[in-house]
């Protein structure tokens, strides 16, 4: 019931804040949500020195959770015949490889990030009427979704977290170590890391809002720059916009790549999840196992969905300056003109967020594929090991 109130609130909060939320504050709020994460980059105007300490800081994250995760993997391979340990120390254990993986990638990716990030400031700072009026649409459109979910994610890493100072909780996470950690000091400095890192944890978990911003941020110049194409009157204008046209399609590409491995991570780990959770729920263990591997699924289902449905839609924001190049006049312009807006529209093509050779497209089409796909796997496993045990 408190775990509910506390839902409630925080949706309430999120829904009065989004009334009065500007790109700025979005932008904020996001960047706050995934502070410990380390994956927010530094301004261009940093210096090296800065720039040096941040990915020191980096990998010190990194560090910090393989100190948690090899207790995990510790505590694993001793209590292998307690079923429900196992699979308690195995969901910490993905949350916090996901961590890692994401680190190393926006580590990788610092530079490349940065360059985006300011630019999207830029793009906020000089936005004209239309465009900052366009951005408020989208903010409508998903930022509450968003917003709960950070929300959410927060809410129930605190109430987990202090669970045990309330409610009768032995263990905030399960783990063993190789030497005596019941004196008191060295309880207080386990119980203080396990703290820290699942709140890093939490951070990375808020990892998806800020790449599906940019995705977002991205689309949504695409549709003002649909707006401002329709604007054109003569060449001079429609070059200008073509020009805007190639630097954004460039710039959606290094928000691809930046995220791209990370969606890979999220599928290939809803892919095991899922198959876990048939094989739990086959072999009858108890229900509060399975409604941990059930919950941590849906939960790497939402993470995959809170990527699919930006990318569905930049990709049909990218076809946007086609359609507004069909809209213009261009049976009163000139034939020079004609032959010019012709050229546009051939050489038009989708802008899709893709990983070679094992996702084509990654787009809501793709994310209900997948979720029937993966049931139906874990349905067919059902039905050999039905007849296994038979």
């Amino acid at each position: 019931m408190v775990l509910l109130h506390q839902l409630d609130f925080s949706y309430m909060f999120v829904a009065i804040i989004l009334k009065q939320m500007t790109p700025e504050k979005v932008i904020t709020i996001t960047r706050f949500s995934v502070a410990l994460s380390f994956c927010w980059p530094l301004p261009m105007t940093s210096s090296r020195n800065q720039i040096f300490g941040y990915k020191v800081a980096q990998m010190f994250s990194i560090v910090n959770v393989n100190l948690l995760l090899l207790p995990c993997f510790y505590a694993i391979y001793l209590r292998s015949d307690d079923i429900e340990i196992v699979a308690k120390c195995i969901s910490q254990s993905i949350c916090q490889i996901q961590s890692i993986a994401q680190t190393v990638t926006c580590f990788c990716k610092h530079d490349t990030l940065q360059r985006i990030v300011d630019e999207l400031w830029t793009c906020i700072r000089e936005a004209e009427r239309y465009e900052k009026e366009i951005f408020r649409i989208y903010i409508a459109r998903c930022g509450r979704f968003y917003g709960a979910y950070v929300a959410v994610a927060y809410t129930m890493t605190i109430l987990y977290l202090w669970g045990p100072l309330f409610l009768p909780i032995m263990h905030v996470v399960y783990a063993e170590y190789p030497f005596d950690v019941n004196r008191t000091s060295m309880t207080a400095v386990v119980r203080a890391h396990q703290i820290i890192v699942s709140h890093q944890c939490c951070a990375h978990l808020c990892v998806c809002v800020f790449g599906a911003f940019l995705i977002w941020f991205t689309a949504a110049r695409f549709e003002c720059l649909g707006v401002e194409i329709q604007r054109c009157t003569d060449i001079r204008m429609l070059a200008v916009c073509i020009e805007k046209q190639l630097r954004l399609r460039r710039y959606a590409q290094d928000v691809i790549s930046c995220f791209r491995f990370m969606i890979l991570f999220v599928i290939m780990t809803c892919s095991l999840v899922m198959t876990l959770c048939a094989i739990l729920i086959i072999t009858k263990t108890s229900l509060l196992v399975e409604f941990m591997f059930l919950l941590v699924a849906f939960f790497f289902l939402l993470y995959l969905y809170m990527y699919a449905w930006p990318a569905d839609h930049m990709k049909d924001m990218s076809l946007s300056v086609s359609r507004s190049v069909y809209e213009l006049k261009w049976y009163d312009e000139t034939v020079r003109m004609q032959k010019d807006l012709l050229n546009v529209l051939v050489c038009q093509s989708p802008l899709k967020l893709s990983i070679n050779f094992l996702v084509p497209e990654l787009s809501l089409r793709y994310y209900c594929t997948y979720v029937s796909n993966a049931l139906s796997m874990c349905t067919a496993l059902r039905a050999i090991l039905d007849k296994t045990v038979a």
